[in-house]
C-alpha cells in the first residue's frame, strides 16, 4: 500500500478581541491511503462507524448516526469523531464549540434523526480501532442532544447544537495539556419500527464523492467533519501597571515613586515624582501650555510578531471634569524595541514616535477617582513588537500630547493617577498611596509565530451598515440564509448577544443602546467566519 502523508488541516484564527473570543478550528487528519474498487482516496481512523454492537467500518466514504427502524432489519448506528494537536490551553474557558459535517445523502424532513452527543471522557483520546466498540469509551458527564428533523441537501454543511460543557469538560481535566486529542460520540436511539431510515450520513474523511450517485469518485477535504471551539484564554491578555522603582518623602508623607510616568510642561519637564499626572491644554489667555505626559510599562510578556487585537490603557482621574474641559490628545508610542525610564535630562517629546498615533478626545464627565480608558492602542503595540529588535519581556512607553486649543476660560486638561497618586488630604483623601489606581496596560493578543499556524484562515468580511453608527439601528446582511450564528463583542471581549440564525439573511440590531466605542459583530455561516468592527459615536 501507498503510504500517503498529507499536512494537518489546521485554522487557528483570533478574532478581533482574542482573549475573551479566540477561535481553533480543527479537521480530522489524514493517516493513509486506500484503494476501494479502482479509486485511491485518503483514508483515517479517526472516525469510525458502529452498528448496534458490531464496529461496522473504519474506512468508508460516509458517516452514518442515527436509527435504521425497517421492522426486520432495526439497527442503532453509533459513530466517534476524534481530532487531534487540539492546542487549547488548561485553564480556558469555552465560549461555544460546534462539528460542522457536510452531508452524504440528501435527507427529507421526515428522517428524523435522535442523537446523544458526548466527549470521551479522558485526557488524550486514542484512534478508533476494530478492537473495540465506540460506545464503550468512558463518558463525559456533559452530553448534548442533537435531534436532526430539518431538510438535508447533498454534500450541504451542517452544524451540531453547541458542544461547549462537553470540551470545557475535557479540557478541565487535571492530565489535559495542549497538543492533546479529543473524540466525540454521537449515539444513534431506538426510535421503534418505521418505514423511513431515521438516520443521517455525512462525509467521513475518507469522502468519496460515489460516482453511481452521481458523484466524481474523489476525495475531498473540504467536507470532512470539522471541529470549532472558541474559547477565552488568560494566556492571550497581559495586564501591567507602572511599576515601583522608589520612595518618596514629600512633607512629611512617604510615599511610592516611579520615574516610568512624567509631566511635561510646554517644552521643559514639569515633574518626575507627582501625586498625578496632566495632559491636554491649559488655555488662560495669559498662561497657555501645552501638557505632556509619557508612562512606560515593564516586563511585556508579548511576543515579538504577536498580532494585537486590542489594547488599552485605564487610568484613574485625580480630579472631577465637567464636559466643557475638552482635552484634544494624541497618542503614540516610543518607536523603539525597549523604552528606557524617563529623566530630567530629556523630554518626552524628544522621544522617536511611532507612525501609527491615535487621536484621544476627551470630552466625557470624569468623576474623583474612577477608571476611565483610553480608545483602541493596537495599532500602536503592534507596531513596537513588529520590531525585529523586540522581544518579550521589554518595555514600552506611550506619550500623550497636548493640542493647543487656543485661549480659554477653562482648563483643557485632564488629571488622571500617578505611581505616587497620594489622594492629597488639602483635597478630602487620606494622604494614601493608592496602587490600585496607577495606570494599567492591557493587551490582548495572539501569536501568530507558533507551530499552529501552518495554514491561516483570515476572517470574511460582513456587512454592516451604518458604520459607524450613532443613535440608530444597524443591519447585518449574510452571505445567504443558511444556518448560521451572530454574535456582537464588546471591547472587553464580552459577549453582548448570541442568536442561532435559521433562514434568515438580513437581521437589525438595536444599537441605540450600545455605549459609546468599539465592537465586533461576528457571523459563523458554513463553516466561514465572518466579521465587522463597529464603531459606536
Amino acid at each position: 500500500m501507498k503510504r500517503l502523508i498529507l499536512p494537518l488541516f489546521v485554522i487557528f484564527f483570533f478574532t478581533q478581541f482574542s482573549s475573551a473570543q479566540e477561535m481553533l478550528s480543527r479537521y480530522i487528519m489524514v493517516t493513509d491511503t486506500v484503494e476501494d474498487e479502482g479509486v485511491i482516496f485518503a483514508a483515517s481512523s479517526d472516525d469510525a462507524e458502529q452498528e448496534n454492537d458490531e464496529i461496522d467500518a473504519l474506512f468508508d466514504d460516509d458517516i452514518d448516526a442515527g436509527w435504521e427502524g425497517a421492522p426486520e432489519d432495526q439497527n442503532i448506528l453509533t459513530c466517534g469523531m476524534r481530532f487531534r494537536n487540539i492546542s487549547i490551553p488548561s485553564g480556558a474557558t469555552i465560549d461555544s464549540a460546534f462539528i460542522i459535517v457536510s452531508s452524504h445523502e440528501a435527507k427529507s424532513a421526515d428522517d428524523v434523526a435522535e442523537l446523544t452527543i458526548y466527549g470521551e471522557a479522558t485526557d488524550h483520546a486514542e484512534t478508533f480501532t476494530e478492537d473495540a466498540l465506540i460506545d464503550v469509551r468512558p463518558s463525559t458527564t456533559a452530553t448534548v442532544e442533537w435531534t436532526v428533523a430539518e431538510e438535508w441537501e447533498l454534500w450541504g454543511t451542517y452544524q451540531t447544537p453547541d458542544l461547549r460543557a462537553i470540551v470545557q469538560e475535557i479540557i478541565d481535566r487535571d492530565g489535559w495539556m495542549s497538543g492533546n486529542a479529543m473524540a466525540f460520540i454521537v449515539l444513534g436511539k431506538d426510535q421503534g419500527p418505521s418505514d423511513l431510515e431515521n438516520a443521517r450520513e455525512w462525509e467521513a474523511f475518507e469522502n468519496i464523492a460515489d460516482p453511481e450517485d452521481g458523484g466524481d469518485g474523489q476525495n475531498h477535504p473540504e467536507r470532512v467533519p470539522q471541529l470549532l471551539v472558541y474559547y477565552s484564554s488568560p494566556a492571550s491578555m497581559l495586564e501591567t501597571r507602572i511599576m515601583v522603582t522608589d520612595t518618596v518623602e514629600d512633607e512629611g508623607v512617604v510615599f511610592a515613586a516611579s520615574s516610568d510616568d512624567a509631566e511635561q510642561e510646554n517644552d521643559e519637564i514639569d515633574a518626575l515624582f507627582d501625586d498625578d499626572i496632566d495632559a491636554g491644554w491649559e488655555g488662560a489667555p495669559e498662561d497657555q501650555n501645552i501638557l505632556t505626559a509619557g508612562m512606560r510599562f515593564r516586563n511585556l510578556n508579548i511576543p515579538q510578531g504577536a498580532t494585537i487585537d486590542s489594547a488599552y490603557i485605564t487610568v484613574w482621574s485625580h480630579e472631577a471634569k465637567t464636559t466643557d474641559d475638552v482635552a484634544e490628545l494624541m497618542i503614540y508610542g516610543d518607536a523603539v524595541a525597549n523604552a528606557v525610564t524617563f529623566t530630567e535630562d530629556a523630554l518626552i517629546t524628544d522621544r522617536p514616535s511611532t507612525q501609527n498615533v491615535v487621536a484621544w478626545t476627551v470630552d466625557q464627565e470624569w468623576g474623583l477617582w474612577e477608571p476611565y480608558r483610553t480608545p483602541d492602542l493596537s495599532s500602536i503595540v503592534e507596531e513596537i513588537v513588529a520590531n525585529p529588535d523586540w522581544i518579550a519581556g521589554n518595555a514600552m512607553a506611550f506619550v500623550f500630547q497636548g493640542l493647543d486649543q487656543g485661549p480659554s476660560d477653562l482648563e483643557n486638561a485632564r488629571e488622571w493617577e500617578s505611581f505616587e497618586n497620594i489622594a492629597d488630604p488639602e483635597d478630602g483623601g487620606d494622604g494614601q498611596n493608592h496602587p490600585e489606581r496607577v495606570p494599567m496596560l492591557t493587551v490582548h493578543f495572539s501569536n501568530s509565530t507558533t507551530s499552529l499556524k501552518l495554514v491561516q484562515k483570515v476572517a470574511l468580511p460582513l456587512k454592516v451598515f451604518p458604520n459607524p453608527v450613532r443613535d440608530n439601528d444597524i443591519a447585518v446582511t449574510l452571505e445567504n440564509d443558511s444556518p448560521a450564528l451572530l454574535r456582537v463583542i464588546d471591547i472587553q471581549g464580552k459577549i453582548l448577544m448570541e442568536r442561532a440564525l435559521r433562514e434568515q439573511k438580513t437581521l437589525t440590531l438595536n444599537a441605540r443602546t450600545w455605549a459609546k466605542g468599539s465592537y465586533l459583530v461576528q457571523a459563523l455561516q458554513n463553516g466561514k467566519i465572518y466579521s465587522q468592527k463597529v464603531l459606536v459615536q
